[in-house]
């Protein structure tokens, strides 16, 4: 039987597998972005990525009420386009790498499980990608291009006909990172509700306990604090499929628990 490790050795693991992950991020970061999109010609990703998020996120034309409002992108800084190609390296590096960095997180965890209990982790981790992917998509193709767009026609309700809008595109890509990181790591909670539900960590006998409560205030919180719209709608567009899937994850995990019972 082998000899358990030390404290002091599962830290030393637990900095190396952190070591390789970090690692993993930065060739993601240095080398997949000039990957071209096409072999015929060639256009890295981190040219295409920006130029296809901003045409997603800020419309050309705007109509506000049968009014038709032209939006145009206004950079003010000399520097904005390295900007820009920073944070679109970022953003494709991160989502590159994510898959071998949840691979780390199993590999410290797999050697004290037992062989079913592993199986379960597997099962977890491809649930816990998927889960991440959902949120970034969702941050990406309809939180953050519908929230320039109530803003913009908020702008137009104020001011009116003298409204010429502009979007700046280094702005556009920085919120791009941060709601596609923040919202993708909100979308790991209801996998961790499943997992203190299933296992009797959290007891949550039903929809309306007062765990059911709390966990609405915090999904509420979250999304409040990921989302840029100030005005709620863009909190309320997460919080609806966010908190969907924490219902669903505590539902399945009663269910599975009756069935093990």
């Amino acid at each position: 039987m082998g000899r358990e490790a030390t404290i002091w050795e599962h830290l030393e693991e637990l900095l190396i597998r952190l070591r390789k992950a970090l690692l993993a991020f930065a060739i993601a970061t240095l080398i997949v972005p000039f990957l071209p999109i096409s072999l015929s010609s060639y256009e890295p990703l981190v040219y295409w990525v920006p130029r296809a998020l901003i045409s997603h996120t800020v419309p050309e034309k705007l109509e506000v009420f049968g009014k038709e409002v032209e939006v145009k992108l206004s950079q003010t800084s000399p520097f904005g386009g390295l900007k820009i190609l920073l944070y679109s390296a970022l953003l494709i590096g991160f989502l590159a790498s994510s898959p071998y960095v949840a691979y780390q997180l199993y590999a410290f965890i797999e050697p004290a499980l037992y062989p079913h209990e592993k199986r379960w982790l597997l099962v977890g981790g491809f649930f816990a990608i998927a889960l991440f992917l959902t949120g970034a998509s969702l941050a990406l193709l309809v939180i953050l291009p519908f929230t320039y767009r109530i803003m913009f026609m908020l702008s137009y309700l104020v001011v009116g006909d003298m409204l010429i809008a502009y979007a700046d595109p280094v702005d556009i890509m920085s919120s791009a990172l941060f709601i596609t990181i923040a919202t993708g790591l909100a979308f790991e909670i209801p996998l961790v509700v499943f997992v203190l539900v299933y296992l009797d960590v959290v007891r949550v006998s039903s929809l309306t306990s007062p765990y059911m409560r709390l966990l609405l205030i915090v999904s509420a919180v979250i999304a409040a604090l990921i989302s840029p719209d100030p005005s709620g709608i863009g909190m309320i567009l997460m919080l609806v499929p966010y908190f969907s899937l924490i219902i669903g994850a505590v539902v399945l995990a009663n269910f599975l628990k009756k069935r093990r019972s």
